[in-house]
């Protein structure tokens, strides 16, 4: 008795390559959906830093090193340790100049 291989064959180089290349993705997206991203993980809230939106001395967000300037000088900006809307004029305890 003769046995074909069907195209679906287990030794099919293809179809291997095709389960290999499927299973990394589902790897791939599993390990993505475990990893928290920067907002979730890194930001502190504007509590824990005692954020204010009015200077404190001569010092204001608009001249710190964390601030992410907003569209133009007066619109609120975004910093790269504090979570949420940042005042240009705001401060708070982490300032760094």
């Amino acid at each position: 008795m003769s046995r074909l291989k069907s195209s679906t064959a287990p030794s099919d180089p293809q179809r291997r390559s095709v389960l290999r290349q499927g299973g990394l993705l589902l790897v791939a997206v599993g390990t993505a959906a475990m990893v928290p991203t920067q907002a979730d993980a890194a930001l502190l809230s504007k509590a824990s830093v005692q954020y204010q939106d009015r200077p404190h001395g001569g010092q204001h967000c608009s001249d710190c090193a964390y601030f992410i300037p907003g569209t133009d000088a007066k619109a609120n900006g975004s910093c790269r340790l504090v979570a949420g809307s940042i005042d240009p004029n705001g401060w708070c305890e982490r300032f760094a100049s």
